[in-house]
């Protein structure tokens, strides 16, 4: 197992290194998107969800719509998160651009508080520990975690497996990390109030039944390509917005809402997959290394 999350780990990280070349202003997110989603499959991988582009106030779950016109902003902050998997096996990692200096200490306070949580990591450590130690980096610039998104615990084929690692030290994560846990870890920091609330939008989707009388051509394709992870429709041209719409209202597919915050602050992610050894944890996307 572990050899092969390296070997993602290795597509993710040119993956994000690609997004970051991409990233400059009025680059259409539609084009980072789906060159960065290319790039992971030309790597003997699959994307293990949609690209995610969230710019400014927009948290997560933000991806390319289908004829998207929005564009990298000239000033900004621009969260990229990307996941690959290689038979299920799945790492997750984000970076976050700022476009313009003004916001470069919510950057480096993402960045710092990854490093303070992947220092803290370590086989028997409480993951209420790790996010002490999220929540203490972020506080030392002056800013907020996002305290309602964590970390999450992975497992084959399923990229939320329960367990969390939250953004500050919520002592009910009270699980230690045990030698063969995958863990994403990713500090959200925000110059708001440091909650995220559903948006109006839905633009990333998963399977939430495999039979259905109507709609089985549809599981049938996206269970193709996607099987039980998250996609977006602008995978399969041959699915229209009316039978995704319908699909999603007969409990077929789950939608995953746009995540904003809610007194508009904007917001910066950082994010590692690790696997924790006897002795020590592993990042696997080495996220750090690439800003």
């Amino acid at each position: 197992m572990l050899r092969t999350l390296r070997l993602v780990g290795d597509v993710v990280h040119k993956a994000l290194k690609y997004a970051l070349d991409l990233a400059q202003p009025d680059t259409p997110v539609l084009e980072l998107c789906e060159k960065v989603e290319a790039l992971i499959r030309a790597n003997d991988a699959k994307p293990a969800f949609p690209v995610n582009v969230s710019i400014n106030n927009v948290a997560a779950h933000y991806t390319a719509k289908r004829g998207d016109a929005l564009t990298i902003p000239k000033s900004g902050v621009v969260k990229i998160d990307v996941g690959a998997q290689r038979e299920g096996y799945i790492v997750d990692a984000a970076v976050t651009v700022v476009v313009g200096p003004v916001f470069s200490n919510l950057q480096k306070a993402a960045r710092s508080a990854l490093e303070s949580a992947l220092a803290a990591a370590k086989p028997g450590v409480k993951a209420w520990q790790i996010g002490e130690a999220i929540e203490k980096a972020i506080k030392s610039y002056g800013f907020t975690p996002i305290f309602n998104l964590t970390g999450h615990k992975i497992e084959r084929y399923l990229l939320h497996a329960g367990s969390v690692i939250p953004n500050y030290p919520d002592k009910t994560a009270s699980q230690p990390l045990v030698p063969g846990d995958v863990y994403a870890i990713e500090p959200f920091v925000t110059n708001g109030e440091g909650y995220v609330v559903d948006g109006r939008e839905i633009t990333i989707y998963r399977l939430a039944k495999m039979r259905h009388k109507i709609y089985q051509p549809l599981i049938d394709i996206v269970n193709a390509e996607a099987g039980p992870l998250p996609f977006t429709p602008r995978w399969f041209p041959q699915l229209d917005e009316t039978t995704i719409t319908a699909a999603l209202k007969a409990g077929v597919l789950h939608g995953y809402e746009v995540l904003v915050e809610k007194s508009g602050g904007f917001v910066a992610q950082f994010e590692d997959t690790i696997y924790v050894g006897e002795n020590e944890v592993v990042p696997l996307a080495h996220t750090l290394d690439l800003i």
